[in-house]
């Protein structure tokens, strides 16, 4: 039998690709369980409209990143490599990859572990009102200002980039990390045959939106800063969100339709909703990135220190977030890197 006939048959390769993952389809699996035993608890759908959206948006992304990965490559070959024959170089190369049942198979099997539970993680975000109703909110501002010298923390903020463009430049970047957290996820799944530490991203991910994002968020459960009036708490970031509406009249601020949506959806039982503020997944989320950044490259790991910042910094700025949201989310980050390098330990 042939090799390509091998790749189309699937060969040997499935069974070898399963059991490199078998950690992180074991864990994506049992959360699966409990969002769908959860569901049938409650009486609730297993289903939400979020995911669909994000799937959809993943589906858009996926030949962008294939065509970011074809271009880095090219650009590794010209300056690393330097081959005498570029065109004939890149083109093994690409036939070499295609060819490589171990990181295809594995990398399918890998990608759409994480999609399926994308799903899950969604559907289970949209039960935490229905688990723990929200009533968090006035303890963590209380927390913020004890914190930050009796200061709401995007006060001490706007001094620094309480500016319409600065503000837009933040929302630029937090709507980034979305597409920036799809391309590693990608880049990762399909190098898991290739080195540990992808597979040691991959499952610190997972670990990260289950215990912050659906566990610890639903203990925890609050709306955030933008819906602390919304949510009857009183009108203490009113100036906040005020401010940010200014701001839109002379530079946007994509953040505020967003919000004003998933109100919309929580209130009104829309498509899309998924209300949460403590921990902050975009910062758990993006500390997790960057500790997979430094595993890689040092240099690309100081990069993303800084995103990572960014961040911080425009999660509390376009009201999203209590500050103690995104230092808490660190030590999840950490927290979870270090759970996923041990129980990596046990499946070697």
């Amino acid at each position: 039998m042939t090799m390509q006939t091998d790749i189309l048959t699937g060969g040997s390769a499935i069974g070898p690709a399963l059991w490199r993952i078998r950690l992180l389809i074991g864990l994506v699996a049992l959360h699966f369980l409990g969002v769908y035993t959860a569901c049938l608890i409650l009486g609730h759908p297993f289903g939400s409209g979020t995911a669909a959206t994000l799937i959809s948006l993943l589906q858009l992304q996926v030949p962008l990143f294939l065509v970011i990965l074809l271009f880095w490559r090219f650009g590794w070959m010209i300056v690393t490599v330097r081959p005498k024959r570029p065109t004939a170089w890149f083109a093994n190369d690409l036939k070499d990859t295609l060819l490589d049942r171990d990181r295809i198979f594995t990398g399918i099997f890998a990608f759409l572990a994480m999609c399926l539970f994308a799903g899950s993680f969604t559907v289970g975000k949209d039960l935490i009102p229905l688990i723990n109703p929200f009533s968090w909110d006035p303890t963590f501002a209380w927390l913020d200002r004890a914190l930050h010298g009796g200061t709401d923390p995007w006060h001490l903020l706007f001094h620094l980039t309480g500016t319409p463009a600065i503000t837009t430049a933040i929302n630029a970047a937090y709507h980034l990390w979305l597409m920036l957290a799809y391309f590693l996820i990608f880049v990762a799944c399909f190098n898991v045959s290739r080195h540990d530490k992808h597979r040691h991203y991959l499952v610190a991910d997972v670990l990260c939106w289950v215990i912050g994002g659906n566990i610890l968020a639903t203990l925890f459960s609050s709306v955030g800063p933008v819906y602390y009036e919304a949510f009857g708490y009183g009108a203490d970031f009113v100036p906040l969100m005020d401010t940010l509406r200014d701001f839109s009249e002379t530079s946007p601020v994509w953040a505020l339709d967003l919000q004003v949506m998933l109100l919309d959806g929580y209130m009104n039982d829309g498509p899309v909703r998924g209300i949460s503020a403590m921990p902050s997944m975009h910062v758990a989320s993006t500390v997790t990135m960057t500790l997979y950044a430094f595993s890689v490259s040092r240099v690309f790991g100081w990069m993303m220190t800084g995103f990572a910042a960014l961040i911080l910094v425009g999660s509390v700025q376009l009201g999203w977030h209590y500050a103690i949201d995104g230092y808490f989310s660190i030590a999840l980050s950490l927290g979870c890197w270090a759970l996923a390098r041990r129980l990596l330990r046990g499946f070697a």
